[in-house]
């Protein structure tokens, strides 16, 4: 496969370089196929590359030892994977699963610290990408530790719908919402049905309607 210049400056993290850099980064491009429920990266496992996604849908999550998953994000065509790794050296510290049929290309490790110390750009713009990371997790935990799940689920649907309509791919299940929440099928189911009877949303097979937009927001706000 062969990316254009053009679809490489799509992700942040290459925006820093000349067309003559990435015309060298393109010429050391790995890709993957990855089918739906395939595992791209193991908790706790050697993982070597930066991957980029170019199509479908990707969740990272973490796994108790009685089987509890805690879906962290998910990531989607544009964005990034295993950064934390690959920055810190570390192991990986989440399961990446693919959603659906995917696509993701890498760059190995090698050559990301090549680049870190020959470009202070791309090092900026690393720097960047982690903090924005970091504040994205850290809300994440503040969203699991210090509110309900009603409050939580409102957050969600904002988050998630465009222009009042959240699109629920088929992989989307209130239990992977749950997951996402760091709760229980039941309780999710409750909430929505909950907010269907307050009139503040319409629940459909492939898409949620916010009808109440300042009512949900108002309990978002906690």
């Amino acid at each position: 496969m062969d990316l254009t210049i053009a679809a490489l400056r799509q992700f942040s993290l290459l925006q820093a370089f000349s067309d003559d850099e990435l015309e060298q980064i393109r010429a050391r491009l790995s890709f993957r196929s990855l089918s739906a429920n395939e595992v791209l990266i193991i908790e706790g496992g050697a993982s070597d590359p930066l991957y980029f996604v170019l199509e479908g849908w990707f969740k990272a999550e973490k796994v108790s030892r009685e089987g509890r998953q805690q879906t962290l994000r998910f990531i989607g065509a544009g964005e990034v994977l295993n950064e934390l790794s690959v920055f810190s050296n570390d192991p990986s510290a989440v399961t990446v699963i693919a959603m659906e049929a995917g696509m993701v290309f890498s760059i190995s490790r090698s050559d990301v610290e090549k680049w870190l110390s020959q470009s202070q750009s791309f090092s900026r713009v690393v720097i960047r990408e982690l903090a924005k990371r970091m504040g994205h997790l850290l809300n994440h935990i503040e969203n699991l530790s210090l509110y309900p799940v009603e409050v939580r689920l409102a957050r969600f649907l904002l988050e998630e719908a465009d222009r009042g309509v959240m699109e629920r791919q088929a992989w989307k299940t209130q239990t992977e919402i749950a997951n996402q929440l760091g709760t229980v099928l039941d309780v999710v189911n409750r909430q929505l049905q909950k907010f269907v009877r307050q009139g503040i949303i319409d629940l459909g097979r492939d898409q949620i309607k916010v009808i109440d937009q300042e009512r949900l927001e108002k309990i978002a706000r906690g």
